[in-house]
């Protein structure tokens, strides 16, 4: 009887199966047991061929080129992974393997990884699948008991390389235009766009935009002090006739925007009696359903100040290393209908021990509540709610992954828990005309919300107007005190991570609807398992930067949207027309669209991309519409241009002669909006405006003044902000490296943003105290706005030193190449390689020789600042040598 060969992503799934099913061997990368050859990929071993390996001459980045719409789409090997390549290549090949047997992670990415790897080998066999939603024994085992035909996943497998051909098609042709049209001397790094990584820098932007643009309005608020029935209450004023306006969403109901009108409505109510009426009544909170991975990055981003990869991150390590989690890259917040034998194991599991005993005894014996919504199997995907297994955590269990734990097992509990209660109090009280509202509300039953230990913020409680009445009317209070506050209106907060996760589910609407949101999920912009890689890729890219919870958009971000706006490629910034391809995608997956119906459109959305990125002109794109004012200079109107803000150019005048008036579009970090440069124009000064950052990414506030033509920018003292952070954060392998090069007797593990020590690690995580002299080993995994691989890391680690690397990007945009080596103070040091002398060209002063060999002299303007350089000099040596005279 011939064997199976199982290929799973990554090692330690290999090694838990391995454990499982038992009677294995190891042997040089990969497991054998009598039915079974057991291997791995690291995830992604094979990649798309790049346009330079189809064609050489595609290494040039030229217009006439694109777009590039290869006939069809070939792998090869990534970098570094021959060796694995090798070992899947000849078990799959081996005479006594009969089937091959899928057991990546069950989901789009992970059947790609497994479908590319035997067509790159290309020696098909038959194939099964392996599903799992949990990685404890007993699932395994299942699992392989029950293991499905591979062709039932013909359709996923075709949605998931509609996927990777799609961005690849997109992504390679975009950013080769736009990088050829924008590049720049300011700019030089590439302007990198993609399906679905730029409609999502749109979202981010547009806020941005709004941000920037909002002119504080001033209004006034009014606050009365009451006495009813011998007690005291507060009111603010209303208007009861109130009705909100769409387009003014800064008109509220308690707001007076007539400065007279607030002054004149205080002596008319001042020291009068008034009539006050309430009601009384409870209010039922239904606990919040079971996670999804979105709902669950959202509310780690809420209450812990996580990215959404760092939750990814832990939830992972507590599916696939702890076994205390089921699969987390779910869309899922319901479970199968025949699961709940599975939720009463895991309540007697935490009822027996562990820190939620008494949560789970209280479900067992008084029984669940919310089982309709929980248990639903018209609301499973793939894969259900992410929930416990039942496995309690051992000591190991620690740091992000004992919070993550704790974050979903208290939801789990608190999701069939009864709901909350409370007691929402509205009193009106009406004063000569006027109308002053007062509101409160107490917890009067816990409910669910005793689980999650959440400290939710009560009011203060009203005394009844009436005692031990509900409802009152008519009833006397005293307007003791009334005070006017002086307000101006805000710009809307920046998108948290946790707000751009909604936007991206629901592509890109604000919705608050759960039933109306879940609707729009397969009209989502990327998927739960790819939304965490989108946002670390645009602050790779240098498009995005985060201030605590907040993302913000740089500078080469909004310019990045507002060109693609003014070309017409809204298709590339929309979320909403991104999240159609993303429901056509799922279309593909269940066989009700075909892959070349999917792909016949993506190649025609390339083209035009491509058209409309060769034929735009600048003069197009920044017409002479209405000015913002005039030049301080030459007092000709100024306009907008693609970096600047400038005063109309005159025909036929010699650059050196013409007015050199700049408003430029980057200051300091922040980007000069329409408001912001017609205010300076005016009046001359702006601010204090928010949003500017020091190189060390420090925020601030600062007041801008135009002076003899020059902007000129004075911080804000005491308005130092959150830090602005450029630095993305990838997947954490939890093997060590090896040991640390600084030999302190330690090894050297991966963390999000750094491959370090363990030793300093673990000293950075609790203290100083606890290691006083901690290592001082680090690397980060950027360097240079270029990431460092795991097998690089490991060759730096080992020798101290990596090969000669290439892409690393210097902060004047410049590309270069370099060996990374560890230097005597535990941080990395560049060596570069020599450059290699040109023949026949002399190192002299003042000129070089052309292949003809004739001398060219430096342009008369170079020497000119020369000799200016140098009696700058010379004038500066004699002023001192007089002074020390």
């Amino acid at each position: 009887m011939g064997k199976s060969c199982v290929i799973t992503e990554k090692p330690s799934v290999a090694r838990d199966i391995v454990a499982a099913l038992g009677g294995f061997q190891e042997h040089d990368g990969y497991w054998e047991s009598d039915d079974y050859v057991v291997t791995f990929s690291v995830g992604h071993i094979v990649e798309l061929l790049s346009p330079e390996d189809i064609d050489p001459t595609y290494k040039r980045w030229i217009l006439d080129n694109l777009p590039i719409l290869p006939d069809e789409f070939k792998l090869k090997k990534k970098s570094g992974q021959s060796d694995r390549i090798r070992v899947i290549k000849k078990l799959i090949e081996r005479e006594d393997v009969e089937e091959l047997i899928n057991a990546c992670d069950a989901g789009r990415e992970g059947e790609l990884i497994f479908r590319e790897i035997v067509e790159f080998v290309g020696k098909p066999k038959p194939m099964r699948r392996l599903w799992l939603q949990s990685m404890t024994t007993d699932s395994i085992r299942g699992g392989f008991r029950s293991l499905e035909p591979g062709s039932d996943f013909d359709g996923l497998a075709a949605a998931a390389a509609c996927r990777s051909h799609s961005d690849w098609l997109i992504g390679m042709n975009a950013t080769r235009a736009l990088t050829r049209r924008l590049q720049s001397r300011r700019e030089k790094t590439a302007w990198s766009a993609g399906r679905v990584q730029t409609p999502t820098l749109a979202l981010i932007c547009d806020r941005e935009l709004e941000i920037l643009s909002h002119l504080p309005r001033p209004y006034w608020r009014l606050e009365a002090r009451f006495e009813a029935g011998g007690n005291e209450y507060t009111g603010a004023w209303f208007d009861p006739e109130f009705r909100a306006q769409e387009n003014q969403p800064e008109l509220r109901e308690d707001r007076i925007f007539d400065e007279s009108r607030a002054r004149a409505i205080v002596p008319a109510v001042e020291g009068r009696t008034g009539q006050a009426r309430e009601t009384r009544k409870p209010s039922r909170e239904t606990s919040p359903p079971l996670f999804d991975l979105t709902s669950l990055q959202r509310e780690a981003n809420r209450r812990l100040s996580w990215s959404a990869r760092r939750t990814l991150n832990a939830a992972q390590r507590c599916y696939e290393a702890h076994k205390l989690l089921t699969y987390p890259r779910t869309s899922s917040r319901a479970l199968p209908n025949d699961y709940r034998a599975k939720v009463d194991e895991v309540l007697t599991s935490f009822a027996a021990a562990g820190p939620f005993r008494s949560e789970a005894a209280r479900l067992r014996e008084k029984g669940l509540e919310n089982t309709a919504r929980a248990f639903d199997d018209s609301k499973v995907t793939d894969h259900f709610a992410i929930i416990p297994t039942g496995r309690l955590p051992d000591r190991a269990l620690s740091g992000d992954d004992a919070r993550l734990f704790d974050l979903v097992s208290r939801r789990f509990l608190a999701a069939f828990y009864p709901p909350a209660v409370w007691n929402r109090v509205e009193r009106v009280t009406e004063v000569e005309g006027h109308s002053f509202r007062s509101r409160s509300r107490t917890l009067d039953q816990p409910g669910w919300r005793a689980v999650l230990g959440q400290e939710e913020q009560e009011d203060q409680a009203l005394p009844p107007l009436v005692p031990g009445q509900t409802d009152a009317a008519g009833v006397a209070a005293q307007l003791r005190e009334v005070e006017q506050i002086d307000e101006q209106t805000r710009p809307p907060a920046r998108i948290t991570e946790a707000r751009l996760l909604s936007l991206m589910e629901n592509a890109g609407k604000e919705i608050d609807d759960e039933d109306l949101a879940q609707a729009l999920h397969e009209k989502g912009i990327g998927t739960p398992a790819t939304r965490a890689d989108i946002i670390e890729n645009l602050i790779a890219k240098g498009y995005v930067v985060r201030i605590g919870k907040a993302l913000r958009p740089t500078v080469k971000g909004i310019r990045l949207v507002d060109v693609l706006h003014r070309i017409h490629i809204d298709r590339l910034a929309s979320a909403a027309l991104t999240g159609e391809l993303e429901f056509q995608l799922s279309q593909v997956e269940e066989g009700k669209l075909s892959a070349d119906e999917f792909m016949n459109e993506i190649r025609t959305y390339t083209v035009e991309i491509v058209d409309r990125a060769k034929s735009f002109d600048y003069d197009d794109l920044y017409p002479d519409g209405e000015p913002f004012g005039q030049c301080p200079q030459c007092q000709r109107p100024v306009f907008e241009r693609s970096w600047f803000y400038r005063c109309k150019e005159v025909p036929d005048v010699e650059k050196d002669d013409d007015c050199t008036f700049r408003i430029w579009k980057d200051k300091s970090g922040r980007y000069m909006d329409h408001n912001t440069v017609r205010m300076l124009l005016k009046e001359g000064r702006a601010g204090p405006l928010d949003g500017f950052s020091y190189r060390d990414g420090r925020t601030y506030s600062a007041m801008l003044q135009l002076e003899d033509g020059e902007l000129r920018l004075e911080a804000v003292a005491g308005t130092e902000g959150e830090r602005t952070s450029d630095t993305p954060e990838y997947e954490v392998d939890d093997r060590p490296l090896g040991s640390c090069p600084m030999d302190c007797g330690s090894e050297v593990i991966e963390t999000p943003i750094e491959f370090m020590c363990r030793r300093r690690a673990e000293s950075s995580a609790a203290g100083t105290k606890k290691d006083p002299h901690p290592c001082s080993f680090v690397l980060p995994r950027t360097v240079c706005r270029r990431e460092i691989t795991r097998d690089e890391a490991e060759r730096y680690v080992g020798q101290k030193k990596t090969e000669m690397l290439v892409d690393f990007t210097s902060r004047h945009g410049r590309p270069f190449s370099a060996i990374l080596f560890v230097k005597d103070n535990g941080r990395h040091g560049f060596e570069f390689a020599p450059r290699a002398e040109r023949k026949g060209a002399p190192r002299k002063k003042g000129g070089r020789k052309k292949p003809g060999g004739k001398k060219t002299t430096r342009k008369k303007t170079v020497r000119k600042k020369a000799a200016a350089k140098s009696a700058r000099k010379k004038s500066s040596r004699a002023g001192a040598a007089t002074k020390k005279a």
